[in-house]
């Protein structure tokens, strides 16, 4: 597959679970991951989703959603890497994409280093697993409109909306 860093390990064992990451990014290019409340350690967090392997498979930035129904995250995430995919696009922030959503663009934002390991565990992992290195892993946050088309970086954006698109479920 095209953009692979290092070829597949052949001394490691894997469990199911990382079995399963390792041939559904293998075929596929990524997989999604959903995490719902209660789920992780904080039950109040709102729910999100994010891609396993696009460092490695196209040497992008992993993306990450919040705050959608969980029935939603995972369409959105795989509905961003396609149009970016269709557009020959590399994801960064500012990009703005229209084909995700039907009500409206989605916008992507620099996501922090500083919540990577609270929210990306299986990504990081994988990149890891593949030999890359931290300064070659990075992700993008898509961000979706309230419902007057305001993105959360505007002041006048839905509290709500706002909120529940922020990693700790509160405005930060």
């Amino acid at each position: 597959m095209p953009g692979w860093k290092r070829g597949w390990p052949v001394t490691q064992e894997f469990d199911r679970a990382e079995q399963d990451v390792i041939d559904t990014v293998k075929r596929v290019g990524w997989q999604v991951k959903l995490i719902i409340s209660g789920e992780n350690d904080d039950p109040n967090l709102p729910p999100f989703a994010y891609t396993v392997g696009l460092a490695v498979t196209f040497g992008w930035p992993e993306l990450i959603c919040f705050g959608l129904r969980t029935e939603y995250l995972g369409q959105v995430i795989n509905n961003a890497v396609a149009e970016l995919k269709s557009k020959g696009q590399v994801p960064a922030p500012g990009v703005q994409l229209d084909q995700v959503l039907e009500r409206g663009p989605v916008r992507l934002v620099e996501f922090s280093p500083s919540l990577y390991r609270e929210h990306l565990g299986w990504a990081i992992w994988f990149a890891a697993s593949q030999g890359l290195t931290p300064r070659q892993f990075s992700c993008l946050q898509v961000h979706w409109p309230d419902k007057a088309g305001r993105f959360p970086d505007d002041p006048a954006c839905d509290l709500g909306a706002r909120e529940c698109q922020s990693p700790t479920g509160r405005l930060q």
